[in-house]
């Protein structure tokens, strides 16, 4: 079900811009304006009570993207049936639903995007990065040597994408790694092959040695952008079954 376009020309600030259901949860996505300014009182009355309290202590863009991000988690929530009722970060900042849910947010310049699954399934991570500019520079930062190599090995024009793939994937993978290990992953504890399936294999190099776990990553395309979605259980843990999609209308 798609509500919108995100790269309308004529985007609603804080309007819905579609949906998306994948293998790991229900996702919605939020236009956000391109500017700092403090968000309107009626946008933030759309919110629960305790989120706009929460909002009016930050300020700029961490307003404008928590406002944004917090309406996606709300429709993504109701898409997919989870209680409706108030989301505050964590101490480690991430989204803390009831019961038998999980949830992950990510956003960039002017689009925010949450995704909402079960719980006994794993937890969730999500990324959004933007297509362009290429920024190479990254490399040495955030890939393992056998990383390196395999983007040195890509000719110039698919360098970027393979990079900005690995990247956007361990973005992903540290957001649904911290419910487990609670502490800062670095890039190094995890090695990302993307295939051409739009399905990813992860090995993880995790520097306490915590798990073992099963990581599922996935990335699709979108006008502009790159999402990529990850989701991780202990192994031994129980299964559960995949969300249903929404309702098209």
């Amino acid at each position: 079900m798609h509500d919108d376009d995100p790269h309308d020309p004529a985007p609603t600030p804080f309007g819905p811009a579609g949906d998306l259901a994948t293998p790991h949860g229900i996702a919605a996505m939020t236009h956000l304006p391109d500017a700092g300014d403090p968000v309107p009182d009626a946008v933030l009355a759309q919110l629960p009570g305790p989120e706009v309290d929460h909002a009016r202590t930050l300020g700029g863009f961490r307003q404008v993207s928590f406002v944004g991000g917090r309406l996606a988690l709300h429709a993504a929530m109701r898409h997919i049936g989870a209680p409706d009722v108030p989301v505050l970060p964590d101490p480690r900042g991430t989204p803390a639903l009831p019961g038998d849910w999980t949830a992950s947010v990510s956003h960039k310049r002017t689009l925010a995007i949450a995704m909402v699954g079960r719980g006994p399934a794993g937890t969730l991570g999500i990324d959004l990065e933007n297509l362009a500019p290429a920024r190479l520079g990254i490399a040495e930062r955030v890939l393992r040597p056998a990383e390196q190599a395999a983007i040195a090995s890509l000719p110039p024009d698919r360098a970027w994408i393979g990079l900005l793939l690995r990247f956007s994937t361990k973005e992903a993978i540290y957001k649904a790694l911290d419910p487990y290990v609670r502490r800062w992953v670095g890039f190094e504890e995890a090695e990302v092959t993307p295939g051409r399936d739009g399905l990813t294999d992860v090995t993880l190099h995790l520097a306490h040695a915590e798990g073992p776990f099963f990581v599922d990553a996935r990335y699709r395309w979108l006008p502009g952008h790159v999402l990529t979605t990850v989701r991780i259980r202990r192994v031994g843990a129980p299964r559960a079954s995949a969300p249903e999609p929404p309702a098209a209308g």
